[in-house]
């Protein structure tokens, strides 16, 4: 969906953005285009910006990559129109998605991740195409929206502590891996971390699984590698059912296993393995 102008700079062409269904997977996009009309919106936003984000070639002192943390986005006047009515919408739905990308590619920025949705005043753009010029902006955070634009400004996004822990093709001293079916995180010894789905409000003790999808809770287990073993926990609350070894865990409950350990969350939605590193 998206051409290189130059290695910061890119044509977008939002037919060709690949979609599961009719309507986004979040279900707030509920709009009836007529047949063969190109629709512009949060999904189609964020493949945008998050092809683009894969291709920076910067990477940083400790070989993550350092992908460009500013997007604008130049729509046609009738798609930046369209979106105008549910920006909040777009910060709440975007920052998820962004965020499990920056995570899936264990990559940093140099300021807070933004992206700015603007017109394109030279009316050189038909509907349902777009341009994005992307950058390294370290002030990011500081500078205020111009007249008119759209901006989603991600303030606290950054790589889960799992991921980013000794750099990429380093694994600390008695490390575990937390296998999940779309990836592995590096869990370190001796530190608790809060399993769940990626957030971009997460803590400092979370860590994202991979692929986990809105059946998975933000938080909902805690594991704590020690040795030859590992706890695993129910975070407290409502949080959705843990299972280790097959025994379910009530609600704040721990357990303390020899690994390898098989844990399973939300009833099967997702079986995770933790092993030695």
């Amino acid at each position: 969906m998206l051409k290189a102008e130059s290695p910061d700079r890119f044509r977008a062409d939002f037919s060709k953005v690949k979609r599961k269904g009719a309507l986004w997977k979040g279900g707030w996009w509920n709009v009836f285009e007529p047949r063969g009309a190109v629709v512009v919106d949060a999904w189609a936003i964020g493949q945008a910006v998050t092809t683009a984000m894969v291709t920076c070639p910067f990477k940083s002192a400790t070989g993550q990559p350092q992908v460009w943390n500013e997007y604008r986005v130049f729509l046609a006047r009738a798609d930046h129109d369209r979106l105008r009515p549910v920006e909040a919408s777009l910060q709440k739905d975007l920052g998820p998605m962004l965020y499990e990308e920056l995570v899936r590619i264990e990559a940093v920025t140099v300021g807070a991740l933004t992206v700015r949705l603007l017109v394109d005043d030279a009316d050189e753009l038909e509907p349902g195409r777009g341009v994005v010029h992307a950058r390294h902006v370290p002030d990011a955070e500081a500078a205020a929206p111009g007249a008119g634009e759209i901006t989603v400004r991600l303030d606290k996004l950054r790589p889960a502590p799992g991921l980013s822990a000794g750099g990429p093709g380093t694994v600390p001293v008695g490390a575990a891996l937390l296998r999940a079916p779309s990836g592995e995180v590096v869990l370190r010894s001796g530190v608790r971390h809060v399993l769940g789905r990626a957030h971009p409000d997460a803590g400092a003790d979370h860590v994202a699984i991979p692929g986990a999808g809105p059946r998975i809770n933000r938080r909902q287990a805690g594991v704590r590698v020690d040795g030859e073993h590992v706890e695993v926990s129910r975070e407290p609350g409502d949080s959705n059912p843990v299972s280790v070894g097959g025994a379910a865990l009530a609600p704040g409950q721990s357990v303390r296993e020899k690994l390898p350990v098989e844990i399973m969350l939300s009833g099967g939605e997702m079986k995770l393995t933790v092993v030695r590193a």
